[in-house]
């Protein structure tokens, strides 16, 4: 029977490298819940679509997703339907924006980390296609760190690391560097400070947390940007509606677009790469 399962992956890998991989997929994290994480994700979707970019949001916080709620949809098919055969892959995305889709995770992904055999050969097919239409695939985590997160930290090719210039904050995100930096594959890891009051503020919050990380871990952080505070990120999030759709010219959705501009101009990082590649990472542990 391993065998023969054995086989049917090395098909489906072979079919999809064939095809060879598109879209670069993102993990985004957070040491503690209420930093901006999810808000980041919807709006940094935004502004990638901004740039021509086609990006799907997979919600990935087992316990709590809101980016339902960030969107202003409520999703009448998940994950777990597809996990379970009774929808396609295609049949559960919504396009929430023009360029902007969007997967509602629920349980659906705590059970995909279990596929095994032909299941997964099939979830990672329909994810392959997936692949071919997207440029960026954005794994909306939930906060602090367990083995799902860190499944998704290890298989993305980038992990995008939320936290704020509080110290609880920043010492919760030392705490998922710290734990990020145990893996086999250490993560290319970056950091994007929200909340900031200046962004002489940002530095020393990023500096700070970079320092101590190659110190003690001999870990290499990035600082990918930063996001100043504002109130009406509040004011978007009660009335359903992004703050890049609401806010567009503010100072706040500049700094989330300079961030898009940065990661669209980047080069991928030397390491197995596609969907496939994405799965076999995830399901090792």
């Amino acid at each position: 029977m391993e065998d023969q399962t054995q086989l049917l992956r090395k098909r489906v890998e072979t079919a999809l490298e064939a095809e060879g991989s598109k879209a670069r997929t993102f993990c985004v994290t957070s040491g503690k819940g209420g930093v901006g994480k999810t808000s980041f994700s919807v709006n940094f979707a935004l502004a990638l679509a901004n740039r021509g970019k086609k990006t799907v949001i997979l919600d990935g916080d087992f316990g709590f997703s809101n980016v339902n709620i960030m969107l202003g949809k409520n999703a009448k098919y998940s994950l777990e339907h597809v996990v379970c055969g009774q929808k396609k892959l295609s049949e559960v995305m919504e396009e929430s924006y023009p360029g902007v889709w969007y997967i509602s995770g629920g349980s659906g992904v705590a059970e995909l980390l279990r596929l095994r055999g032909g299941q997964m050969e099939e979830m990672i097919q329909q994810l392959g296609e997936l692949e071919q239409q997207m440029d960026y695939i954005i794994f909306d985590t939930g906060a602090g760190i367990n083995g799902n997160i860190l499944r998704m930290i290890e298989a993305s090719d980038q992990t995008i690391l939320i936290t704020t210039p509080e110290p609880t904050s920043i010492l919760d995100g030392y705490v998922v560097i710290k734990t990020a930096s145990g893996l086999a594959d250490r993560p290319d890891m970056s950091v994007v400070i929200n909340k900031a009051a200046s962004e002489r503020e940002a530095n020393v919050t990023y500096h700070s947390l970079a320092d101590v990380a190659r110190k003690h871990l001999g870990y290499e952080l990035s600082m990918l940007g930063f996001i100043p505070a504002d109130k009406r990120i509040t004011q978007s999030i009660n009335s359903m509606e992004p703050y890049l759709r609401q806010y567009p010219s503010s100072l706040t959705a500049m700094q989330i677009q300079r961030i898009a501009d940065h990661v669209t101009k980047l080069q991928p990082v030397k390491r197995e790469r596609g969907i496939y590649s994405f799965f076999r990472r995830l399901a090792k542990r």
